[in-house]
């Protein structure tokens, strides 16, 4: 069966903050939390910040993520028209998807798809000592609620023989 290479369109989330006209350490871009929403460069919706997993779980951006695409954070100043409050300068900062580099054969779809190990098989490494370990998680998890206090120290010495 021969695959198809897709090549997606640019997806990202675009915020543009605009220049202060002040220089570092003072803030030189700005933007109102209140007004300010990044645009989808598929959809041209806007999205507040708090909205950005609204659009990771958008049907164009899922198209993204069953490729094996991640995102990334990026930003780039650009020069605008001057006006009289601004020098023109904004600085757009935008949160996008794109393919992750593929190093001598690691490919991480491959990597997901995987068993994850059983609980059995990840202990086995873990028995270097003579403690009875607990054989399922659930176990672990009750043997983990005791308390600290309940230590008798009669017994422990019962059991160091």
């Amino acid at each position: 069966m021969q695959t198809q290479k897709q090549n997606l369109p640019f997806a990202g989330l675009t915020l543009k903050m605009y220049s202060t006209g002040k220089q570092s350490p003072k803030f030189e871009f700005q933007a109102s939390s209140t007004k300010s929403q990044f645009q989808c460069s598929l959809t041209k919706k806007l999205y507040r910040l708090d909205q950005i997993h609204e659009w990771l779980n958008s049907p164009q951006i899922q198209q993204y993520v069953r490729a094996g695409y991640v995102a990334k954070w990026g930003s780039k100043v650009t020069q605008g028209e001057p006006t009289q409050y601004s020098n023109g300068m904004k600085l757009e900062i935008t949160y996008y998807m794109v393919k992750p580099y593929n190093k001598s054969g690691y490919n991480p779809q491959s990597q997901m798809q995987q068993p994850q190990q059983s609980y059995q098989q990840a202990k086995q490494g873990y028995q270097l000592t003579d403690d009875k370990l607990p054989n399922s998680p659930r176990e672990e998890i009750d043997w983990a609620k005791e308390s600290a206090t309940d230590f008798n120290p009669e017994q422990y010495e019962q059991e160091l023989g």
